[in-house]
């Protein structure tokens, strides 16, 4: 029978009971069960509910890895292309680092009985060829309470699996029953060994899916939230943007100083491939204040991110004390709010003084102050 139609059907009876009742005492005491028993399908629905809010679906939230190749460009090799159910894109770390892996936090407490792997990096054949692919995986699931400050985790299964050599393409595909039910809201992948081919050093893996085998085969359980993963992924473009121009911009100064300005202020720059800088003295009007000039030193970028790069960049002081600050350095591109800000400032001036679509335009931005500089006389290679 149709659940919404009994539930309808169980409802009715209740609120009009038999007429075998009489409407004596029975019956007052039928009056004051009935208010319980009219509660009944409303709970029924309740539990029904919650039924269908399976612990199969799984709710990325982040991820986090260990030994990751150049974590500093992470449109490169993060754990999200491990996730994105593109056979070309791994996440890819370092052969030789102990403990390499990555660890996938879920908005909700989650389980599987299987997994899904694509071993090594399948870009291409040669990439399969020249990477390493894992020998040996242990595979962890926690419970972490999301109100714990400490973070601590409660360990609920811990398993280690060994993975055939990789195969190319979807051939290579493999089917890992754990055996038992993995439970929790965050999961860990941990290399323990490799195969040891290649010669690049890493040690990449393609695909991961979660899930359950039945008799039919593997079924993988989904993300509820994939729209996340592949935000967070177009996030990685936009970082990966910011560096390319950062990468041009020391092309640039291979040449000589590059010019930012902020209003009628000039302030030379000059970054160096070496990792070294220098920020000349301002000049011409504006007002210069919070601004340290001359100084010169060395460069570090701390991270890439959609926002930009963040730079720290170290350097003593004329007392001899060491300084460190941190200035962000991005490509504004149309839309964002650097770019509206520099239209604004440049009114009526704007398309006489910026090309936007042959031109690049750089920000410099001091992280404390907030003080912008920017640079819109670097044409984009063609």
């Amino acid at each position: 029978m149709d659940l919404f139609l009994f539930l309808k059907m169980y409802s009715f009876r209740l609120q009009f009971p038999s007429h075998s009742l009489s409407h004596n005492v029975r019956g007052t005491k039928f009056l004051g069960s009935r208010r319980f028993f009219q509660f009944i399908p409303i709970l029924l629905i309740s539990f029904i509910l919650n039924c269908q809010k399976s612990e199969t679906q799984l709710d990325y939230d982040k991820t986090q890895s260990v030994g990751q190749v150049s974590p500093e460009e992470p449109w490169r090799f993060s754990p999200e292309f491990a996730l994105d159910e593109k056979y070309g894109t791994a996440f890819c770390a370092s052969a030789k680092e102990v403990g390499s892996g990555f660890t996938i936090f879920l908005s909700n407490k989650s389980q599987f009985s299987a997994l899904q792997l694509l071993n090594g990096f399948h870009r291409s054949a040669n990439d399969l060829k020249n990477n390493d692919s894992i020998k040996k995986l242990r595979v962890s699931s926690f419970w972490m309470e999301k109100n714990d400050s400490k973070n601590k985790l409660k360990e609920d299964h811990t398993i280690d699996i060994e993975l055939t050599k990789a195969k190319f393409g979807k051939q290579g595909l493999q089917v890992v029953d754990l055996d038992s039910t993995f439970v929790g809201n965050v999961i860990r992948f941990e290399i323990l060994e490799t195969y040891g081919l290649g010669n690049t050093g890493r040690v990449c893996l393609s695909e991961v899916k979660m899930g359950e085998v039945k008799k039919e085969g593997f079924f993988h359980y989904p993300w509820v939230s994939f729209d996340k993963i592949k935000r967070t992924i177009t996030q990685f473009g936009k970082a990966e943007r910011h560096a390319y121009g950062f990468k041009q911009l020391v092309l640039a100064n291979a040449k000589g100083t590059i010019l930012f300005y902020d209003q009628g202020t000039v302030l030379p720059v000059f970054f160096k491939p070496d990792q070294t800088f220098s920020f000349s003295e301002m000049y011409g009007e504006g007002d210069p204040t919070g601004f340290l000039p001359s100084i010169v030193g060395t460069y570090t970028i701390l991270q890439s991110t959609e926002e930009g790069l963040e730079l720290n960049l170290s350097y003593f002081d004329n007392g001899g004390i060491e300084r460190n600050i941190s200035w962000i350095f991005k490509r504004a591109e149309v839309g964002d709010e650097d770019y509206e800000n520099f239209k604004t400032k440049l009114g009526t001036k704007f398309s006489e003084v910026y090309q936007p679509k042959t031109h690049f335009l750089f920000v410099l931005k001091e992280k404390e102050t907030g003080r912008t500089f920017y640079h819109y006389e670097l044409p984009i290679p063609k």
